[in-house]
C-alpha cells in the first residue's frame, strides 16, 4: 500500500470516529429538544446534519490551507470548482455548454420583472467582451459551480463582460467595478429576456 493510500485510509477511519462523535453530541445535547425527534428515526436529520457539518468542516479546512499557502482567493475560488467539476465528472456528471430556458423567481433577481423567462448558456467554455453574463448577487462562502446554483434557484445579478484572460490554467472574467471570478462561477450567458404576456 503505498503512502497517500494510507494516509487516506487513515483519514477515512478518523472521519467515521468524527462523525460519531458529532451523531452523539446532537443525541445528547440537542436532539432531545427537538419537536421532530419521535420522528428523527425516519426523517433521519441527525444523520444528515452530523455529516453537513463535517463536510462543510474539511471544505474549510482545503479553503483555509489554501489561503495560507498565498494563493489570493480568485484562485482559490477557482481551485475549488475544478475540485467539484471532478467530483461530478467522477460521478457520471456531464457538464456540457448548453442552452436552457428557465423562469427566474421573484427574489433570485429583484431588477426582473415576475415570470420573465431567461435563454442562457449554462456551463460556457468563452465568453466573450461585452457578453451579458449571470452571476452571483453576494459572494457564497463556498464556491458553487455556475450552472449549478443557477438551476438551484441562487439569487444572481446580470453583470457585462469587461475583459477576459487566461492565468495559471485558468480562465477568468473581469465585471464592472473591476471584480475578477473564475469563469466556472459564471451561472451562465445570458441570450434573450422573455416575459409572460
Amino acid at each position: 500500500m503505498g503512502k497517500l493510500q494510507k494516509r487516506l485510509l487513515d483519514f477515512q477511519k478518523d472521519n467515521k470516529d468524527v462523525y460519531n462523535d458529532l451523531m452523539n453530541i446532537l443525541k445528547d445535547k440537542y436532539c432531545w429538544k427537538c419537536p421532530m425527534r419521535s420522528t428523527s428515526s425516519q426523517s433521519r436529520c441527525r444523520e444528515i446534519h452530523a455529516g453537513r457539518v463535517l463536510q462543510e468542516a474539511v471544505d474549510e479546512g482545503i479553503i483555509a490551507h489554501l489561503l495560507e499557502a498565498d494563493i489570493g482567493i480568485v484562485e482559490v475560488e477557482s481551485l475549488i470548482n475544478r475540485m467539484l467539476k471532478k467530483k461530478i465528472k467522477r460521478q457520471g456528471g456531464k457538464q456540457r455548454e448548453k442552452t436552457i430556458i428557465i423562469k427566474v423567481n421573484g427574489d433570485q433577481n429583484p431588477d426582473l420583472a415576475p415570470n420573465t423567462w431567461l435563454k442562457i448558456r449554462i456551463n460556457p467554455k468563452r465568453v466573450h467582451t461585452s457578453d451579458q453574463i449571470l452571476v452571483s448577487g453576494k459572494p457564497l462562502e463556498n464556491p458553487l459551480l455556475g450552472s449549478y446554483a443557477l438551476v438551484a434557484g441562487f439569487p444572481f445579478k446580470i453583470a457585462h463582460v469587461k475583459n477576459t484572460f487566461h492565468q495559471d490554467n485558468f480562465w477568468y472574467v473581469e465585471v464592472e467595478n473591476e471584480t475578477t471570478l473564475p469563469l466556472e462561477s459564471v451561472f451562465g450567458v445570458l441570450i434573450k429576456v422573455c416575459e409572460d404576456d
